[in-house]
């Protein structure tokens, strides 16, 4: 999971929900025929460079794979002055999380182990074992910080908290934790983020990495680290954005290139 900077709100979704007050999601998502929850869909996509706002898979150009998650209930009426349905930094574009079906009807990874994201959110919520407001429980991809929190395990493909660089950042956010790391452990488990499926698909990150530093070694190319920095981070992202950033993090190459470009998200 990585940071997420949002574009202004789109002009359309800003005048329907001043014109429209009350409405719900789904009375936005009827309009038009869908066509402007779509385009709020792809605008979402685009302010993420292409990622899953949690777990970092990429939409592949196919934006249809993705939906928006309200990361605030979206049916919370209790302030009168915000609809949550309607507010464009609550909404965030997220993959099927682990939902998917092969054309013979079944998952090649067994559900609810599997699902991932606001799918096993949503699971959770509906076992009652997380509140259905679970702001302070999980990173607002809006807040969370642009420093790398997470590191990524090469024996087993999941995600591990940086304990040591979190104790050195400040936090703005909301949070239900005594520390930074146990918010970010928390967010782990809300979303699942380290399902098997997930962790599979880091590994095969880890495999082209490989490749890539063996070819380099027997070419005697000392600028590999440099180059893949480059390859992965000179465009909005590339898939398992924090996975790539600490598999290059021996010698610091994502560091200096992501500070190169300024990055902030």
């Amino acid at each position: 999971m990585k940071k997420t900077n949002k574009s202004n709100c789109p002009v359309f979704l800003s005048s329907y929900a001043q014109s429209n007050p009350d409405a719900t999601w789904e009375d936005f998502r009827q309009d038009s025929q869908g066509q402007s929850y779509r385009t709020v869909r792809l605008q979402a996509i685009q302010d993420q460079g292409g990622l899953c706002a949690y777990c970092e898979t990429p939409s592949l150009d196919k934006p249809e794979k993705f939906s928006i998650e309200h990361y605030h209930p979206k049916a919370d009426t209790a302030n009168p002055a915000i609809n949550w349905a309607l507010k464009w930094d609550n909404l965030h574009a997220v993959c099927r999380g682990g939902r998917e079906k092969s054309p013979d009807a079944t998952q090649a990874y067994p559900t609810p182990e599997n699902l991932s994201c606001d799918a096993y959110k949503d699971h959770r919520v509906t076992k009652k074992q997380l509140p259905e407001d679970c702001e302070g429980y999980v990173f607002n991809p809006l807040s969370m910080p642009a420093a790398k929190i997470f590191k990524f395990n090469k024996s087993n493909g999941a995600l591990e908290v940086d304990k040591d660089a979190c104790a050195n950042i400040y936090y703005y956010g909301c949070n239900n934790f005594p520390s930074l790391a146990d918010l970010a452990e928390e967010t782990l488990r809300v979303l699942n983020l380290n399902c098997q499926r997930l962790c599979d698909a880091r590994l095969e990150v880890l495999i082209f990495y490989s490749r890539k530093i063996k070819e380099a070694r027997l070419r005697n190319n000392k600028q590999i680290f440099q180059q893949l920095a480059q390859s992965w981070f000179s465009t909005r992202w590339p898939s398992f954005f924090t996975t790539r950033r600490d598999l290059l993090d021996q010698n610091q190459a994502a560091e200096k290139y992501l500070q190169s470009i300024n990055y902030n998200g």
